[in-house]
């Protein structure tokens, strides 16, 4: 990774806004994987900074961002989840979003952000953690596959005959 690059833990106070780019960058994305499903252009600069500010609260989460000079070029976010009392894990890590601007990756800030991420979790006395990514996030796969992660488990999703398809 180039030594221009920091990863940082997201503060408060910091201009949540300028992650804006980047998240609509992560969502378009996940759009091109599932067009019926996502709608970007109503996904507002509120939902995003919204969504970023709750990483700052508690000490279970974490938000963690990869600069470039002034220029977010990725981010994780990160949490410590309680699960029902009839699972064996009774807190697990997850991985809620991963991102790396597309002109930035395979240079290593993907792996540095994970291992970061990670770390968080282990210093929490976490000893797994999930992550959610499309099934047709193909490169992502690779990556995640390459990192150790394996599949837990796969969300199905379905039509119904009454319902209307989303416009």
């Amino acid at each position: 990774m180039k030594s221009g690059i920091e990863i940082r833990d997201l503060k408060k106070g910091e201009d949540l806004g300028r992650l804006v780019p980047l998240s609509r960058e992560f969502f378009r994305e996940y759009q091109t994987c599932h067009p019926f499903f996502f709608k970007v252009g109503r996904i507002r600069k509120t939902d995003i900074t919204g969504y970023f500010s709750r990483f700052l609260e508690g000490k279970e989460r974490r938000a963690f961002v990869a600069w470039e000079g002034e220029e977010a070029i990725g981010y994780v976010t990160v949490c410590v989840q309680k699960q029902p009392g009839y699972w064996k894990l009774k807190r697990v890590g997850h991985i809620s979003g991963l991102m790396v601007h597309r002109d930035r990756r395979r240079r290593g800030v993907g792996r540095k952000l994970l291992q970061k991420a990670m770390r968080f979790l282990g210093e929490s006395g976490i000893g797994h953690y999930t992550l959610f990514t499309s099934v047709n996030n193909y490169r992502a796969l690779r990556f995640y596959w390459k990192c150790g992660l394996e599949k837990l488990h796969i969300t199905m999703l379905g039509k119904t005959t009454g319902g209307r398809r989303p416009v």
